[in-house]
């Protein structure tokens, strides 16, 4: 549920500088000898009014990540290692109590699929003005005007008459654009998409993602944008992190990304977009084989099993993410032929 704050109109978000950090993060479940390591080492940053995509397959950890910086790990989830920065404040170690007020007010989140999400015995209404009436100290009647604006803001046609709708009665984009306008409600510092057009037909997507985009820009909002789609940043983000197994394995200005990958892996997402110029006889190339299971690690470079250019180093040693070219991109591979392997390489696996 999410926190309101004061009632008064959607302001931009002022002054410089990363918004929120991870610093190392290590996410596990279980403990003792069944514990499994599912996020390792992560660190990013995003700005004020900066978009952020974070892309890669079902299991690589983009979703456990960012959960883990809001403090909502399922039940024997826990952070391992590292920080979650706000603003220079760490999240972590916190308890359920002194992360409410840093839920929905600081940091939202949109999930993937609003029809789960929604409370389908209560109106559209009734669900985005408890939290203001209950948290916010507002009156019904201001809730319920408050309520009609962002519904207008994220251009739900007839916002009023819609307050008495429940979910089953809105179409899937409509149901997104709720759930957009509940996570904006008390005009966070960070908004967090995960997937947020997941259940939609194409031409939805597009409008979502359109909304969003101009909603961060308006409000100057950071936007993370959780996604297994390269194709959907594309038009988005400003950066982006490429994560595989739990680790990041690249990062660059999205531009850059999309112009010169670097990692084998990224090449592979990046050839497996289906293109309007490409000959409908012609297959996809799927990236063959899949992520690898963390209750059973790989050896070296995660991605190695699946990568044609693999090495003998690659299955022997870890490398390190570091950047060889001097230009802000860094990449987490051995066989990238702007750095030395032998710099890059770190004993065995860990």
């Amino acid at each position: 549920m999410m926190i309101l704050a004061q009632s008064s109109p959607l302001r931009p978000i002022s002054a410089n500088g990363p918004v929120l950090e991870l610093k190392n993060l290590g996410v596990a479940y279980g403990r003792g000898a069944a514990s499994v390591q599912v996020v390792h080492d992560v660190s990013l940053a995003v700005e004020r009014g900066e978009a952020l995509g974070i892309v890669g397959e079902s299991g690589c950890g983009k979703s456990q990540t960012m959960l883990a910086a809001l403090g909502l790990l399922p039940r024997g989830g826990r952070i391992t290692s590292g920080q979650v920065l706000l603003e220079g404040q760490d999240l972590v170690g916190r308890s359920p109590r002194q992360m409410r007020p840093v839920r929905g007010r600081e940091i939202a989140l949109i999930s993937q699929d609003a029809l789960t999400s929604l409370n389908p015995a209560m109106t559209i209404g009734k669900q985005m003005a408890e939290p203001m009436i209950h948290y916010g100290g507002m009156s019904r009647s201001a809730a319920r005007q408050r309520c009609t604006e962002l519904l207008d803001l994220v251009g739900i046609p007839g916002a009023a008459a819609r307050l008495a709708s429940y979910p089953h009665e809105l179409s899937g984009g409509m149901r997104q654009r709720a759930l957009i306008a509940m996570a904006i409600s008390a005009n966070p510092k960070v908004l967090i998409a995960d997937e947020p057009t997941t259940a939609l037909d194409v031409t939805t997507q597009s409008q979502i993602l359109r909304l969003i985009d101009s909603l961060r820009k308006e409000l100057g909002m950071a936007l993370i944008l959780i996604t297994h789609d390269l194709g959907v940043v594309a038009g988005v983000a400003d950066r982006v992190a490429v994560l595989y197994a739990g680790r990041v394995v690249e990062t660059a200005e999205t531009e850059t990304l999309f112009a010169a990958p670097r990692h084998p892996y990224t090449k592979a997402l990046l050839d497996s977009i289906a293109r309007i110029e490409d000959d409908v006889a012609e297959r996809l190339n799927p990236i063959p084989g899949l992520p690898p299971d963390p209750r059973n690690p790989v050896s070296g470079c995660a991605f190695h099993p699946r990568c044609e250019y693999s090495r003998e180093i690659c299955r022997n040693a870890l490398p390190i993410l570091e950047d060889g070219t001097g230009a802000q991109h860094p990449v987490r591979c051995h066989v990238d032929p702007f750095v030395s392997s032998s710099l890059r390489a770190v004993g065995g696996a860990r």
